[in-house]
């Protein structure tokens, strides 16, 4: 039979053909030699696009970016050592926010391990209980029981990516020299043949997880729900973050809440906010930062959609004393507060088709509430307008947010960074009928591969997408640029510029640290971004004024490829605005107060 370098060789050409056969489409390669094999196998594959990044943390974050957008894995292909340890960030992720992930790691082969061999370390179960599924090839044979469990093992780890709670999965394998790859004989050629026209082993789930699929719903539930909804005086159904399968069922939400009385809720990054036809409020964040609102506008029952809320008015009203709510999350048990009445484990666009099917009693209904929480809605986006229009055309943050959300292209993806700039946009952009589709970074909430998250969306739709990230986090992908630099574009970046990590403005350590404390939350900087756009040929364009960026928008959306856009504020207007507007509507709502 074959030579180890020919038996090698096959088995790689084996084992990226049975990814490909079991949905994975998009490869990110890091480069390396004791990969070689398998990034050969890859490139050889007409059904697989390539991509190289020379960050392992980068390309892994380009991955999820990719996957959230399509909802499938993409391939991480690294070398031995520590390579493969710069995923980690991005797994802990993708175990977190339920994204699928596949890394395939190269190794050394048994020989080297335990004896101070270069680059070797071992990579059993490196990520722990941060995977769904962990395999280990071991090293290439060439028999055909041998040959058919690879296989095997790669449609194992591809379902378990793409399973009932996604995440992110482990394939390690070891390979000896010489790693490039030969020719290998007829008989082995062939034995390899006849096992890639073999079908690969499907798995039918009771449970269907196709993206345009809608699963079954047991009527007990549906009827549960219904009844909470109807016994309920002040219900509201609160959006948290979700996938972007959500967008598809903004007409059944509505639905819903047409028929239960049930006001809608929604944050930006639960998909049905920002989506034509949408009915959703979105000022409850203020609002119930507010004493006058968490007394006014307190609902006595919650249908929560998606992840925990950002929100921390929804916090500060959690705090004062439980409420009753059912909470409605594919896979995870998404109840912090630890007092939900039920958790509801089902496909979100699936739960509320089943829910349009309900019949609701809505004699309990307290009229009054529905209409106060439209005027408070209303009262506050006004008053946000007049906070950012006393800054005039000086841009501050809550005005880079609330000019970027006008300046969207209809549709397009939006990115939104962590800390403040999730934030921003709750607070100053109120509710539109834009199609977006938006990607939050909220499984860890981490700042790190933002920039190349952003370039992992953007290589996987079609027209602009946009990323608005803090100037810290911007600093922490500075890599994710080289990627960022190669997608077609539009790619705009909109970093906000304050001078440093100022959310800690907003925390007890901003009011009540010593000021000496401050620099070591805040990482204060004196980085120059054009320079660093520049490293990687991006397009760069500066604004200190509304107008300015407003034009820097323009004018990167009509150009293709990537645009980094500094919008530079002033390093406190984030906590001054903030905290002006909801003084202003604290006094508004006390003066409305019965």
């Amino acid at each position: 039979m074959g030579t180890a370098a020919e038996r090698q060789t096959e088995w790689a050409r084996l084992v990226i053909d049975s990814f490909v056969r079991a949905g994975v489409a998009d490869a990110i390669i890091s480069p390396g030699s004791r990969s070689t094999p398998f990034v050969i196998a890859a490139l050889r594959h007409e059904a697989l696009r390539c991509t190289s990044a020379l960050d392992e943390r980068s390309g892994a974050h380009y991955a999820l970016g990719q996957a959230r957008s399509t909802l499938r894995p993409s391939l991480l292909l690294c070398t031995s050592g520590s390579a493969p340890a710069h995923y980690f960030p991005a797994v802990i992720e993708a175990s977190e926010a339920g994204i699928p992930l596949i890394v395939l790691s190269a190794d050394r082969p048994p020989e080297l391990h335990r004896c101070g061999a270069n680059q070797t370390t071992d990579q059993i179960d490196l990520y722990g209980k941060h995977v769904r599924f962990f395999g280990n090839l071991g090293e290439p044979r060439e028999d055909t029981l041998s040959l058919r469990a690879t296989r095997r093992l790669v449609a194992q780890a591809v379902s378990e990516a793409t399973g009932a709670k996604p995440g992110p999965v482990h394939v390690n394998a070891q390979a000896r020299k010489p790693l490039e790859p030969v020719s290998a004989d007829g008989e082995l050629r062939a034995r390899v043949d006849a096992i890639l026209e073999e079908p690969l082993t499907q798995v039918h789930r009771a449970r269907p997880l196709a993206p345009t699929l809608v699963e079954p719903v047991s009527p007990l539930v549906v009827d549960a729900v219904a009844e909470a909804l109807d016994s309920a005086s002040k219900p509201v159904i609160l959006c948290g973050p979700a996938d972007v399968r959500s967008a598809m069922f903004v007409d059944a939400l509505n639905e819903v809440s047409e028929r239960s009385g049930a006001l809608v809720l929604a944050e930006t990054a639960s998909q049905l906010r920002c989506w034509s036809q949408s009915q959703a409020l979105g000022a409850f964040d203020t609002l119930w930062r507010t004493r006058s609102g968490r007394s006014a506008l307190r609902p006595d029952f919650v249908l929560q959609l998606g992840a925990a809320p950002i929100s921390k008015g929804w916090e500060l009203l959690c705090g004062d004393r439980s409420i009753r709510r059912i909470v409605v999350h594919p896979w995870e048990w998404a109840d912090p507060t630890s007092d939900a009445e039920a958790l509801v484990q089902a496909d979100i666009g699936s739960f509320l088709t089943a829910l349009c099917r309900a019949d609701y009693d809505r004699t309990r209904r307290d009229s009054n509430f529905a209409a106060r929480f439209r005027r408070a809605e209303t009262l506050v986006w006004d008053l946000a307008d007049a906070v950012l229009a006393e800054a005039g055309d000086t841009l501050t943050e809550g005005g880079v947010a609330h000019a970027l959300l006008d300046a969207l292209p209809d549709p397009s993806a939006l990115v939104l960074g962590n800390s403040l700039p999730i934030r921003d946009v709750e607070t100053w952009a109120p509710p539109n009928q834009k199609l977006l589709v938006v990607h939050a970074q909220r499984g860890v909430s981490g700042i790190d591969g933002l920039v190349s998250s952003a370039a992992g969306v953007a290589s996987s739709v079609d027209g602009p997408t946009t990323l608005l990230v803090g100037d810290v986090s911007f600093l922490h992908d500075l890599n994710g640029l080289q990627l960022a630099s190669r997608v077609d574009g539009p790619l705009v970046i909109t970093v906000i510029n304050n001078g440093g990590g100022q959310i800690f403005d907003h925390l007890p350590i901003g009011r009540d640290g010593d000021e000496s404390w401050l620099p070591y939350f805040t990482t204060p900087h004196d980085a120059n971004l054009e320079r660093a756009a520049g490293t990687y040929r991006c397009a760069y364009r500066r604004a200190t004024t509304v107008t300015e960026l407003l034009g820097a928008l323009d004018a990167a959306y009509g150009e293709p490829g990537c645009t980094v856009v500094e919008a530079v504020v002033p390093p406190h207007s984030a906590r001054e605005q903030s905290s002006e507007l909801i003084r202003q509507a604290e006094q508004a709502l006390a003066r409305e107060a019965p």
